[in-house]
């Protein structure tokens, strides 16, 4: 690589120390007005812009889990089984009631630890 000024020139190292180097440099960089796309910035150019969209499935999925109406639907039925126990009317089958008890119990089992100890008997 060749040093500016060192090889006698002064105008060299003369315009090196006005800045005017510069000017030349830019010129020959200059990006072309041809509308042909260069670096960066043109690749910026070329991309879309982002879109976002909603589709029905996001509006039903929010109807179907809203809270405030999930637990509206959940007072209502626990009220409802509430009175036909108090009338005499419930009888859930004896299957599920001994599979649920059976769950349950299996449930405490795990998480609880199993037996405490003396408790074996």
């Amino acid at each position: 690589m060749k040093v500016p000024g060192s090889d006698g020139n002064e105008n060299v190292l003369k315009r090196i120390q006005e800045g005017r180097v510069g000017e030349q440099g830019a010129a020959r960089r200059a990006p072309t007005t041809n509308g042909a796309a260069d670096g960066l910035s043109a690749e910026l150019r070329k991309t879309q812009v982002d879109t976002m969209k909603f589709s029905s499935l996001g509006s039903v999925l929010r109807q179907e889990l809203d809270p405030a109406r999930m637990a509206e639907e959940r007072r209502v039925k626990v009220e409802s089984l509430k009175e036909r126990i108090r009338n005499g009317s419930y009888a859930p089958p004896v299957e599920s009631i001994a599979q649920a008890l059976g769950e349950e119990i299996s449930t405490e089992i795990i998480f609880g630890g199993g037996l405490a100890a003396g408790d074996e008997g």
